[in-house]
């Protein structure tokens, strides 16, 4: 077997090796990448539901201070 075509297999395996380290490392980093823009859209769900939380119990503070004004309004007429 030629000395040429030893050199050549090896190139090629160690191309081969470098290539496929180079695809699954580009995999990771599109995978976490992927992960990061995942958790950050559910950070902001999770404020954004915060938020609408707490406005929501100041309407209902707000609306059980009317009904108690309308209750106390009501007792007087009676």
């Amino acid at each position: 077997m030629p000395n040429w075509l030893i050199e050549e297999v090896v190139v090629l395996a160690i191309f081969g090796a470098v290539l496929v380290t180079v695809i699954r490392q580009l995999g990771a980093h599109l995978r976490a990448r992927a992960q990061l823009t995942q958790e950050n859209a559910f950070r902001t769900l999770g404020e954004r539901s915060v938020a609408t939380q707490e406005a929501t119990q100041r309407s209902l503070a707000e609306i059980s201070v009317r009904m108690a004004k309308i209750e106390r309004v009501l007792q007087e007429v009676e």
